[in-house]
């Protein structure tokens, strides 16, 4: 699942009743070259789920994806909506990555409610905070069902879409809202999602601790004054600030100062009622485009999945 990108590079996100397919051009110029995106109408998808019953609806979605956009010649990065993709961090000392691999077949269940057999699962190494001003290896693991990836393999396949990769979108979402020079040791990425909502916890450019908080809704659809909005906002906080603090109990050897808040239910009003949860020195409202330096009409909301399967 975790590849490295190349100079031109697509990201197709499959979510909230949608599809978004952003194509750009790397190199240090991170230009758009192609975007489409669409809703799917309620005969392509009856429930409004796309991952329902291990990918009933896939063959269906892809078709329309495919349609739509005139077909797909390049592969394109995909994303798994949180739901679907678990993330977990793992000690395993003294383990290189290619041992951790195949020793990690037998811890499995451990960590994931189904078995070795039941699941395709990729692991990454990554520094992790132990001490103060020190750090150990440890290791990203994502995981999901086995049932799932190949009804989408085979969906993808069957209608002319090639796949570069298969990526968690807590992992796009976290690389959409990092800058190429971070200048915080210890920060937090919090997208407010329809759905779903992702919370990261980022130290030296690197997921450390993620979880997956409620979504906005119709709420996020709303004017951020709306009596619905704000209380959805409320609710998010309280969710946010609770998972904050079991993150850093969990993780004494930090300390977050700095929030970057993204996504179709972000807003100034939202940044606000944060800080009144949260005790963070800076809350900030941030474009997920425009820290990757890149102009595009349609602006960073509800592209941020795409963009960052994008820069892979």
């Amino acid at each position: 699942m975790f590849f490295k990108a190349k100079n031109t590079s697509s990201g197709l996100s499959l979510e909230d009743g949608g599809f978004h397919l952003l194509t750009i051009e790397g190199g240090g110029r991170n230009r758009v070259l192609n975007s489409s995106y669409g809703k799917f109408p309620d005969k392509i998808l009856p429930s409004g789920d796309i991952y329902e019953n291990s990918g009933a609806y896939l063959s269906s979605v892809f078709r329309y994806v495919a349609d739509e956009t005139g077909g797909i010649s390049s592969p394109v990065n995909l994303a798994l909506p949180v739901s679907e993709a678990l993330l977990r961090i793992v000690n395993m000392p003294d383990l290189s990555l290619d041992d951790a691999r195949q020793a990690f077949k037998y811890e499995v269940e451990n960590y994931f409610p189904f078995s070795e057999s039941e699941c395709v699962y990729d692991i990454a190494e990554i520094d992790f905070p132990a001490r103060q001003d020190s750090s150990e290896k440890r290791f990203l693991v994502a995981a999901a069902r086995k049932s799932l990836i190949d009804n989408i393999a085979h969906a993808a396949a069957s209608n002319g879409i090639r796949l570069a990769s298969i990526e968690p979108s807590q992992i796009a979402l976290e690389r959409a809202a990092s800058p190429d020079n971070q200048a915080d040791e210890t920060c937090v990425y919090i997208y407010a999602g329809i759905g779903r909502s992702v919370l990261v916890v980022s130290w030296r450019g690197c997921g450390i601790f993620y979880h997956n908080a409620s979504g906005f809704g119709d709420a996020a659809k709303q004017s951020p004054e709306s009596d619905e909005y704000t209380g959805a906002a409320l609710s998010f906080s309280r969710e946010v600030r609770s998972s904050l603090q079991f993150a850093m109990s969990q993780i004494r050897s930090i300390s977050a100062k700095k929030a970057y808040i993204f996504g179709p239910g972000a807003s100034k009003q939202l940044c606000e009622t944060l800080a009144d949860w949260l005790t963070l020195d800076s809350i900030e409202l941030t474009d997920v485009m425009r820290i990757h330096g890149i102009d595009f009409e349609y602006g960073g909301s509800g592209w941020e999945t795409a963009l960052g399967l994008a820069l892979r």
